[in-house]
């Protein structure tokens, strides 16, 4: 991907392809460099009478191997539920899900993507939870005209105008009901720094697209709050063993550390951290929310109590619609929801309120799209709607601690950032 200082802005307010798709990079910038094919629509009442009973058809894309397979396992299981709530069907439709594994690989992922289109002809698609996969894919789902809803990927330029690129660059196909990197890192760095008065922190982040993103998105808040970064360290992704990158996080004076992982690398990081006795030493762990999701906790336990991290959804957080999602997840399952899960559930929820409103016709594209850029609802998280603009989410970003509750690690709320949205540009 191309240096991040090309894609930051300032803060905001808080075709079907051939093979030759394989030469695609996974930059953003030759992410930015396809322009959208027009939509398409036809007679929609002719549309939505031909689909009325056909089978659904969704493609999800997601981890089912190596570093990020949890997280993978974690969305199938809800969108399972999703459907399972549903009758498993959504307006009116029988559903059939399509899953495939991403394999944490963009030639992987984008040759699954044009499975879906010529092989399987989904309706829509979903899923993806590395950037660099999406990044890949991006001009794929364009080209095909294929409603995509991304359940994690956060890299930025996925849903926004880059540099050197018109505004025709943003694919109106591409949906996004998980996050941005701007959107978990940029204010936990101004509330760091303007709220909580730490002055330096050293920043440490898996060395890939989205920790490159995630540290970048971290400083530009933490230094307009006036704090400084000290220095920064990045491991390889999926890192067989963290203590000799933790034991140089120990050996450097700053005792704020900031860090990207999620995932078993998180789980490593975490390990290390405490075999290395870094809390003992005074240091203080900081994060985007991944680091200690409840996917990480349920391995690591209280060895990450303190921690403080930002994400927009907590197993914790009070509101009755989190309360039934996790009371449903935890009978169905016998495990605590992660926000892997809420993302998922929600981009589901999102594509059925769509779709009630056209109908079940996923035929009209500029219908479809229409559909999703209207939807609103109350989601475990809170409020959900997509920002028209960029078809990223709009959310409430928290500040969340560690804590054992009850006898289990959880992120407890301790302070909230409203309505984040993410710049766009």
């Amino acid at each position: 991907m191309s240096d991040q200082n090309d894609l930051a802005a300032k803060p905001g307010s808080h075709n079907r392809m051939s093979r030759r798709a394989f030469l695609i990079s996974t930059s953003a910038v030759a992410l930015a460099a396809c322009a959208p094919a027009t939509s398409t629509g036809g007679n929609p009442a002719s549309s939505a009478a031909a689909t009325a009973g056909k089978a659904l058809k969704i493609g999800q894309l997601l981890p089912f191997t190596k570093v990020y397979a949890e997280l993978g396992n974690s969305m199938k299981r809800s969108t399972d539920l999703y459907l399972k709530t549903k009758g498993n069907r959504l307006a009116n439709r029988p559903v059939t899900v399509i899953y495939e594994d991403e394999a944490n690989d963009p030639q992987v992922g984008l040759a699954k993507t044009q499975k879906f289109i010529d092989q399987d002809q989904v309706d829509v698609m979903l899923g993806v939870v590395a950037t660099p996969i999406a990044y890949a894919i991006r001009n794929a789902v364009d080209s095909a005209k294929m409603i995509y809803i991304a359940t994690n990927a956060g890299g930025n330029a996925l849903t926004r105008t880059t540099n050197n690129c018109t505004p025709s660059c943003k694919s109106p196909y591409i949906f996004r009901s998980s996050f941005s990197s701007y959107q978990i890192s940029e204010p936990i760095g101004e509330y760091m720094a303007s709220t909580k008065g730490v002055k330096e922190v050293f920043t440490f982040v898996a060395d890939y697209g989205f920790g490159t993103e995630s540290q970048a998105d971290f400083t530009t808040g933490f230094t307009k709050g006036g704090g400084k970064v000290t220095g920064t360290l990045k491991a390889p992704l999926g890192s067989a063993d963290f203590v000799p990158f933790v034991t140089q996080l120990k050996s450097q004076p700053t005792k704020d550390i900031y860090s990207f992982f999620s995932g078993a690398d998180a789980v490593k990081y975490i390990q290390a951290w405490n075999q290395l006795g870094l809390p003992a030493a005074g240091y203080k762990m900081y994060g985007a929310g991944f680091l200690t999701e409840q996917d990480v906790l349920a391995v690591v336990k209280d060895q990450a109590n303190g921690a403080i991290t930002s994400l927009f959804w907590a197993v914790e957080l009070d509101n009755p619609e989190n309360k039934s999602f996790k009371d449903a997840y935890q009978k169905e399952y016998n495990l605590l929801p992660d926000v892997f899960a809420v993302q998922a559930w929600d981009g589901m929820r999102a594509l059925d309120e769509a779709l009630q409103k056209t109908n079940g016709d996923t035929s009209d594209k500029a219908k479809l799209i229409a559909a999703l850029e209207a939807v609103k609802f109350n989601s475990p998280r809170g409020a959900f709607e997509f920002d028209k603009d960029t078809h990223n989410v709009i959310q409430d970003m928290y500040i969340r601690e560690v804590k054992t509750v009850n006898g289990q690690a959880v992120n407890t709320i301790s302070d909230k950032i409203g309505r984040v949205t993410d710049p766009g540009k």
